[in-house]
């Protein structure tokens, strides 16, 4: 694949070519901006490739479609701080707490990323009518159901906890919801939605499956 991409045209603009500018970032860059400025579905490849300094052509070959280019965004900036957070709950020492650390990333992004969190609930809306909109969505929840699931799972195992009675997907699937739930709420009011209340919630789950499986 990487063969055949060197082998393509180079269709930037003459003056990205002469910077060596990375079109791939740029792209993205600009396409953020379009996004919130024109929302999901009136946005256009076009508006966001003469943004960026380059061809139609060239975003094509970055990405095969808006919806690839938008959720290319939402990867990037909202699901790779997530993936990280997930990766560090996973490996963190029983002796980290890390509901303090679940909500502070959580503020870090309502306050960095709002547009991109507006646009991504507006995709969701769309993706709920649009079959294939709707499995590109649903394939990348699955993905962080995953993900977050093992990282549950080991961290139960971290603590010395009871296994869970249910499946640790099914506790991420809970996790996910009551997060953008959250996110939700905090955009129209942000007084309603207090610092700690994400990770403070999660600690509250904890504390009841241990009074569970000691009852």
């Amino acid at each position: 694949m990487a063969n055949t991409r060197a082998r393509r045209l180079d269709r930037r603009t003459r003056s990205a070519r002469a910077e060596g500018r990375d079109a791939r970032q740029e792209l993205l860059e600009a396409a953020l901006g379009v996004f919130a400025e024109c929302g999901y579905r009136d946005a256009s490849v076009d508006e966001v490739a003469e943004r960026a300094g380059y061809s139609k052509g060239a975003l094509y070959w970055h990405f095969s479609s808006k919806a690839e280019l938008f959720l290319a965004l939402v990867d990037e900036r909202i699901d790779q701080p997530w993936r990280e957070g997930i990766a560090l709950l996973e490996s963190a020492s029983a002796d980290q707490d890390m509901a303090p650390e679940a909500s502070r990333r959580f503020s870090e992004m309502l306050g960095a990323k709002r547009e991109l969190l507006l646009l991504e609930h507006e995709f969701w809306s769309l993706a709920a009518r649009d079959p294939k909109l709707r499995a590109r969505y649903a394939k990348r929840q699955r993905a962080m159901r995953s993900a977050l699931g093992r990282a549950i799972a080991a961290r139960m195992e971290n603590l010395g906890a009871p296994p869970l009675e249910e499946k640790p997907e099914d506790l991420a699937t809970a996790f996910i919801a009551l997060g953008q739930g959250l996110a939700i709420q905090r955009l129209i009011d942000a007084r309603s939605v207090p610092d700690g209340l994400l990770g403070d919630t999660f600690a509250l789950i904890y504390a009841g499956h241990l009074a569970r499986s000691q009852a």
